[in-house]
């Protein structure tokens, strides 16, 4: 099972591209014409255009050319390069909208995470020598806000300056990531393209609330396993909407955080399927709860959301196996151990295995893992 990409560090992969990467996809921009305003605006001898998505928009230098996003996750909703030079690097920037699973608020708080993430892993999405610069609070409107700068080696031997723009909403966030080239950086520029960015779409930033109901709330657990399932099965799943809508009827349990919400997880677990009736067919079953007990193969956490989550594989007894993903820490559960997955199934798919071949597994939202 791979070790997960956060959408953070995601966009910082895009970022990282070379400008010969980001030519093969830069002809694309007549297709989103419509999303593009054809009136421009001179500011510091730069001039712009504003490109406006779905609940969003910002601008962007006029020379600079779409970049396709129609392959990357969905979380990726705008990127535009600079196609002007033929540098091995090309500036660019992108937008990304993702699921907050635990609504945080706190911009620096992911911002935190994000520069944990390039320190320790950055060289393995082409970041070398990472380094934070800087964070700024930056709000956006009445909304907490950041801005983390930092610099980076390309694999070009270009120094490179990483600028994000992290708008966290209860059930979102937003992030605008610009990366330029050290020698071609220009803060105003930057400032200008940051301070464009409006978001029309509504949000809210309040303290979560976990009553039934909740329309902020409501969404937070299918939109995180929605962004994550593609990232856990290799692009090679994506969560149905009939999954989509129980696992939101369903928000308050995962987690299950609660003894009463524990028991109101167990309680809904179907006890006559087993993984066998999941890999015959799984989508019988996306509203249903499905509880899978066995050996924990492998267990890996992450707090780069904002908050932990967890992936945990496990081996049953007959040797099929189910890959959890959990909106929370395991504890003291580590690899080895023997544990019960509790959750709603979302699909099946296959993992290289050590041994070359490829391993069948059942993903699960879960909203329960308990040490046995």
């Amino acid at each position: 099972m791979k070790k997960l990409i956060t959408i953070l560090t995601l966009t910082a992969l895009l970022s990282a591209c070379g400008n010969s990467e980001t030519t093969k996809t830069a002809d694309s921009q007549t297709s989103e014409a419509t999303n593009v305003e054809t009136v421009s605006t001179e500011a510091k001898g730069t001039k712009y255009t504003t490109y406006s998505g779905e609940g969003f928009s910002f601008s962007y230098p006029d020379s600079w050319k779409t970049v396709d996003t129609s392959q990357m996750n969905p979380a990726v909703k705008a990127a535009f390069s600079d196609q002007s030079s033929s540098s091995t690097f090309a500036d660019n920037i992108n937008l990304t909208i993702e699921a907050s699973p635990a609504g945080s608020i706190n911009p620096e708080e992911f911002a935190n995470n994000a520069v944990n993430y390039y320190t320790q892993n950055g060289s393995s999405i082409g970041i070398s020598d990472y380094k934070k610069t800087s964070y700024t609070n930056k709000s956006y409107k009445e909304y907490n806000a950041g801005v983390l700068e930092g610099a980076y080696k390309h694999s070009s031997g270009k120094d490179v300056i990483l600028v994000q723009y992290l708008i966290p909403t209860n059930t979102e966030l937003y992030s605008m990531t610009l990366t330029y080239a050290k020698d071609t950086y220009n803060k105003d520029e930057v400032n200008e393209i940051l301070d464009s960015l409006s978001i029309t779409a509504p949000i809210e930033q309040t303290a979560q609330s976990t009553t039934t109901g909740n329309s902020s709330a409501t969404a937070s657990a299918a939109d995180f396993f929605n962004d994550l399932t593609p990232f856990v099965t290799s692009d090679a799943a994506v969560l149905d909407q009939v999954s989509y809508d129980f696992i939101a009827k369903h928000n308050e349990l995962f987690p299950a955080s609660t003894a009463e919400l524990r028991k109101n997880a167990k309680g809904l677990v179907n006890s006559k399927v087993t993984t066998r009736h999941l890999n015959k067919n799984v989508a019988n079953y996306y509203e249903d709860f499905v509880k899978v007990s066995g050996q924990v193969v492998q267990v890996e956490e992450d707090n780069s959301l904002g908050s932990t989550f967890s992936i945990v594989l496990v081996m049953d007894d007959n040797g099929n196996y189910a890959t959890a993903i959990y909106p929370s820490t395991t504890g003291d559960l580590l690899d080895g151990d023997y544990a019960t997955v509790i959750g709603a199934p979302i699909a099946n798919y296959s993992f290289q295995n050590v041994g070359g071949g490829y391993t069948n597994s059942t993903l699960i939202g879960a909203s329960l893992v308990v040490a046995d």
